[in-house]
């Protein structure tokens, strides 16, 4: 669907619709920048190429036809002015464009989201978890982290069944009521005490 609406704000855009070319940069500008910081770690280069693909756009609109792939186009277009940028700025001595380096590795920038995200994700934690008293506490990690049976949580906690059960549900619907989505917060709570 993202690609169809693409291909339509395409064709209005090298039509003469200036908020088409709008909603091209806003859609795929993020992707462009994440993608240019793969091959140089220099956010300006990057930055100044994305500027010059779409100023290169809007001059030659009127010579453009709609790609197959509207993303792809721009990401093809992306990485053929950072390699002529690179090599201008001498960064990579008489390389093939095919030995010029990529990076999987996660940017700064990556980097700093994802450990932002993650802190965020421990603080929810830490609050929810201090809802629940320690034997609710005991139970969660029994049985979703541990991932033990019912039976074997009576054993540990010295409970019968239905208290167990009980207990479960109880710890459960607290989660719930602050968090409201149980999965999401064992999932969580099971990727960070693994």
């Amino acid at each position: 669907m993202q690609t169809d609406e693409s291909k339509i704000k395409w064709r209005q855009f090298i039509s003469g619709d200036n908020d088409s070319y709008s909603w091209i940069y806003s859609t795929y500008v993020q992707v462009l920048y994440r993608y240019g910081l793969r091959f140089t770690a220099d956010s300006e280069i990057v930055k100044d190429c994305i500027q010059e693909v779409f100023t290169s756009l809007y001059k030659n609109k009127n010579h453009l036809i709609t790609p197959d792939n509207i993303k792809v186009y721009l990401l093809v277009s992306l990485k053929n002015c950072l390699i002529r940028t690179l090599y201008k700025e001498s960064l990579y001595d008489h390389e093939l464009p095919e030995n010029i380096q990529f990076s999987l590795e996660p940017t700064v920038e990556e980097e700093f989201i994802s450990n932002e995200h993650y802190a965020n994700q421990q603080k929810k934690i830490k609050e929810i978890l201090s809802l629940l008293s320690p034997r609710q506490k005991e139970i969660i990690y029994y049985r979703y982290i541990q991932e033990l049976s019912m039976d074997e949580i009576c054993i540990l906690m010295n409970l019968n069944y239905q208290s167990a059960q009980n207990l479960i549900q109880r710890s459960l619907k607290k989660v719930r009521n602050s968090y409201n989505s149980i999965e999401m917060f064992l999932l969580i709570l099971s990727i960070s005490l693994k």
